[in-house]
């Protein structure tokens, strides 16, 4: 077994393909050719003007050898036979002239030539990246609307690769790809035709000829597409797996991994290279195969105009122009691979794009939904079970009910289903059964922007943007005014965060929050959260990760604007949820209690024995 065939094996061992990645296809497929034509539709224009340039270029290219040929067999010709026929007497200024004239000519012809040269460049390029940029905005938009679950079965880098270099792709075929291609046909037809006007025997042996170099051509296509679409996913495997370690590098550093993630990575990396090697090979046989037939066509022109320049059936100038046109002809013909191998590449990535632009969101607001005025903040779990993994149940028929501005705290170890409830709540997945409601209405039934919009939510890890404080807390949100966002800083305590920043309000933060603590960023994603003034509010673990002190500043901010509000706290320090209105015992899936704090110790059950036990490390501790 080769190197490349086990480092394959053992990559493939370590990560699993994802099939979407490898998507099968047609060489040529219409319906993609044709859903990529409604893409760059609204562009019509800059298309048009694009082909307006090219048809002025060829006209210029067309203009040039027949210029060439005027002076050749005009003045030149001339000129030679005079002196043929008197070889002392000199060249006369009527000849001089006449060539001059026609030198003027083609050195216009070339500066036109030049001039739109340039604008076939710039425009090719503006039409591209027009197009492309629209359908990036596209499909970011639209990623930015599927559920957690779609997020959950597929790598970030996987994506960012398909936002990124597969659209990029696309930009080649619009520019070098798509537009040329259409316009080499237009040039080919027009110029065969100009090729049997001229001199109908040269043409006749020219187009004899030209089905090897299309077949050629057809036949190096066959690997093409397969060799490009491998190139696309091995790619995406790489950024995905660079993705990941770059998020997880202090968990690499601290196990010290580094040799194993390394490998991993050289291993991805060695197939992605032996994608790329696949795909030069095809080049390197492509192109000599196509100058053989290329020189072959040459020779044969050669050979045939130069039997009829010597009995002088042919003058030098239009075997000139001839020879010329034919080089034009072939051109388009040579570019053929490289053009179709751009919409190989494109139609790769373009199978990729387009299949997350048809995944629907499984979640949705309905056709009519519900927009109501006001919430009282009335939350229903009614029967709810639900699992991530089919047949792997993490909810089991879960009934509670929040009321109007109450807070309710869920307690439980690890994996009971406590962010779970979270999760449904906000509709980011859908109950396998049962319902969840909010003023006696279905989530589904809601509008999900408005739905969303009820609710402040404070995960264990919040995340912060890079940008401003001001820009975190405010989150383009226009309900959030300048009197809201103080209240909120000052009931999180989190003005004291906001206080010793440089800036304040207009201090940078690092991606991720990376500069600031553990306490500052969550202090400052529960203001961020309370600046819109939630009906309902969810605090996911928000004291878990900080250390006492700050656990005391969010204790306050709960006791001081809480009040009056729906409320879910999900917590594993029990010493955070005592002052609940009621507390729900979550055991594996299950609700098993629910009741006050002195209730549930009463009880005896769960609940006291994780209070027991957490008291005891606690004590411990101390």
């Amino acid at each position: 077994m080769s190197r490349t065939a086990k480092t394959k094996r053992k990559v493939d061992d370590d990560l699993d393909e994802t099939p979407e990645e490898f998507v099968a296809g047609k060489a040529w497929d219409s319906s993609l050719a044709a859903r990529l034509a409604r893409e760059a539709r609204p562009h019509w224009k800059l298309f048009a003007g694009t082909f307006a340039v090219l048809t002025a270029l060829f006209a210029l290219e067309l203009a040039g050898p027949w210029i060439l040929r005027s002076a050749i067999d005009g003045p030149v010709s001339s000129a030679i036979a005079a002196r043929a026929a008197d070889p002392g007497a000199e060249v006369s200024q009527e000849h001089t002239r006449a060539l001059l004239g026609w030198a003027l000519a083609f050195a216009l012809c070339t500066v036109a030539t030049t001039i739109f040269r340039y604008l076939e460049v710039a425009h090719l390029g503006r039409t591209g990246q027009t197009v492309i940029a629209d359908l990036r905005a596209k499909v970011f938009k639209h990623i930015q609307t599927l559920e957690l679950s779609w997020f959950d079965k597929r790598p970030s880098g996987s994506l960012v690769t398909r936002v990124t270099s597969d659209i990029e792709n696309l930009n080649e075929m619009f520019t070098s790809g798509l537009v040329t291609l259409g316009f080499d046909f237009v040039r080919i037809l027009v110029l065969l035709v100009l090729l049997f006007v001229l001199h109908w025997k040269l043409a006749l042996v020219v187009a004899l000829l030209m089905p090897l170099l299309v077949g050629v051509s057809l036949v190096f296509r066959g690997g093409a597409r397969n060799a490009h679409r491998e190139v696309r996913a091995r790619l995406s495997r790489l950024n995905g797996y660079l993705q990941e370690m770059l998020s997880g590098v202090r968990v690499v550093q601290v196990f010290r991994r580094e040799q194993r993630v390394s490998e991993r990575f050289a291993g991805l990396l060695e197939l992605y290279l032996a994608a790329n090697v696949r795909t030069i090979l095809l080049f390197a046989l492509f192109f000599p195969a196509l100058d053989l037939v290329v020189n072959g066509i040459q020779a044969a022109t050669v050979w045939v105009g130069g039997l009829d320049i010597a009995s002088g059936a042919l003058q030098v100038g239009l075997f000139f122009q001839f020879w010329l046109y034919v080089n034009k002809l072939l051109d388009p013909v040579r570019e053929l691979g490289e053009r179709y191998n751009i919409l190989q590449s494109a139609f790769a990535s373009s199978e990729r794009i387009f299949q997350v632009l048809d995944t629907a969101p499984a979640i949705h607001s309905p056709a009519a939904p519900v927009r109501p005025t006001e919430l009282r903040g009335q939350v229903r779990f009614e029967g709810v079970s639900f699992e991530y993994l089919p047949g792997v149940p993490v909810l089991k028929n879960v009934s509670f009910e929040i009321p109007p501005g109450a807070t309710v705290a869920v307690v439980g170890a690890t994996g009971a289903g406590k962010s779970t409830l979270v999760n449904l709540l906000l509709r980011f997945y859908e109950p396998s059964a049962g319902r969840i409601t909010i003023d006696g209405v279905d989530l589904r039934e809601f509008d999900l922007s408005l739905l969303r919009r009820q609710f402040g939510l404070v995960l264990q890890e919040d995340f912060l943007f890079a940008g401003t404080v001001r820009e975190n807390l405010v989150m383009e949100r226009e309900d959030v005014s300048d009197e809201s966002l103080e209240r909120a800083l000052e009931a999180s305590r989190a003005e004291l965060v906001v206080a010793r920043l440089p800036g304040g309000l207009q201090a940078p933060v690092a991606e991720r929050g990376a500069t600031l603590s553990t306490g500052e960023r969550q202090l400052l994603s529960i203001a961020r959260a309370l600046a819109g003034r939630p009906r309902i509010v969810v605090l996911d673990e928000a004291t878990a990760s900080v250390d006492s002190a700050t656990e005391q500043q969010i204790e306050e901010a709960q006791d001081n604007l809480l009040a009056g509000h729906s409320a879910l706290v999900i917590a594993h320090r029990l010493s955070t949820v005592r002052r609940a209105d009621r507390i729900l015992v979550m055991h594996r899936g299950e609700l098993r209690e629910q009741g006050t704090h002195d209730e549930l110790l009463k009880r005896g059950g769960v609940y006291a024995r994780l209070y027991t036990l957490q008291f005891a490390e606690e004590s411990s501790t101390a």
